[in-house]
């Protein structure tokens, strides 16, 4: 995620709390042997698509081998109808099928078997559904192959749910900074703690504090309908965000840039662009239209002199000419800190 997480054995340690009274060797039944799966990876028939698959999704295979020996605490290995769970209550991904390596590991459960369980928890008042702590592309792959997913099913409080589901975040691929910057808004919203969050997010919670209200802030600054038709942008890092945030007041464009903004998200165009690319478009429309200049202007001062001004939305630029009245810029600019300062009581009187 671009910086600290909590380490192996933290997890290992959150992971076990939210288990207990359980039977070990009836659990070790169900999970597969390490040799079992070796021998299923290189399996003579195997078809070129799923090597490709073993290959791209090596972490798989080890966080199997890192998390058979915190589901030695867990309750036994069921099987349940997939349309009978329902997702985490907060999103963390834009879009699992948005992947292009989705299909690959579609595939592997198809030809392989679901070798790892998923962790749900009972939903109150709803008989036999269950939602999501971890496990979301295996709970999702098994729906599409309509096979039975293969989970371990615990009373978690949305606390230890989303300790889980932040576990799965640090041993994935890393989070896009806006996915991470929507889980973190819509997890505000919903009341909890920047410490909360940041265990949400598998980060240490001594470090991650300043990152979480970084996040935050960027997802209050703009309009999440925009944000989600640009999808993830997983090359696109905080500055560029922050920078696209900018040019929103309370989640709103000026009128202008709006109709443009809208006319780019339902051209043809933009049904082809990758979502790193959707972002720069639409970045790029603000920044022509930010730095789009008013006609100059002159201002006549008499005796000769006339200053120039040039605005843009970010600069303003001031020309005097030397001749008219030697002298005067120097003095100006001598003058500026105590121009800026009177400024600024001004304002903090108009606000009073």
């Amino acid at each position: 995620m671009g910086a600290h997480v909590t380490n192996a054995k933290d997890r290992s340690n959150r992971m076990k709390h939210l288990f207990a009274n359980v039977d070990h060797s009836e659990l070790e039944k169900h999970l597969p042997s390490p040799a079992a799966d070796k021998s299923r990876a290189s399996s003579a028939g195997m078809s070129g698509a799923v090597k490709s698959m073993q290959q791209s999704f090596s972490t798989v295979e080890a966080e199997n081998e890192r998390l058979r020996a915190q589901l030695q605490s867990a309750e036994a290995v069921v099987e349940l109808d997939p349309d009978a769970i329902v997702p985490s209550f907060v999103r963390d991904r834009f879009d699992i099928e948005g992947d292009p390596e989705f299909p690959l590991f579609v595939e592997s459960i198809r030809s392989n078997g679901q070798k790892l369980p998923i962790l749900v928890r009972p939903v109150p008042d709803k008989v036999g559904v269950h939602q999501v702590a971890f496990g979301h592309r295996r709970w999702r792959a098994c729906q599409i192959l309509r096979r039975p997913v293969r989970a371990v099913v615990a009373e978690l409080t949305d606390e230890q749910l989303l300790v889980a589901q932040g576990i799965e975040n640090a041993e994935r691929a890393n989070l896009s900074f806006i996915e991470q910057a929507l889980f973190s808004g819509e997890l505000k919203k919903q009341g909890f703690t920047r410490e909360m969050i940041a265990r949400a997010l598998g980060r240490s919670e001594e470090k991650g504090l300043a990152y979480i209200s970084i996040l935050t802030a960027v997802a209050a600054a703009l309009p999440e309908g925009l944000v989600r038709k640009i999808g993830p942008a997983p090359s696109i890092g905080r500055p560029k965000w922050e920078k696209l945030g900018s040019f929103f007041k309370d989640q709103k464009l000026p009128a202008d840039a709006n109709s443009a903004v809208n006319g780019l998200v339902a051209s043809e165009k933009w049904q082809s662009l990758s979502s790193d690319d959707r972002f720069a478009a639409v970045l790029q429309i603000l920044d022509r239209r930010a730095d789009a200049q008013e006609p100059p202007g002159e201002l006549d001062l008499g005796d000769g002199l006339s200053v120039t001004t040039k605005r843009t939305s970010k600069v303003t630029q001031i020309s005097i000419p030397h001749a008219p009245a030697p002298g005067l810029s120097a003095w100006l600019i001598e003058r500026l800190p105590q121009l800026v300062e009177e400024f600024r009581r001004s304002e903090q009187g108009a606000k009073s």
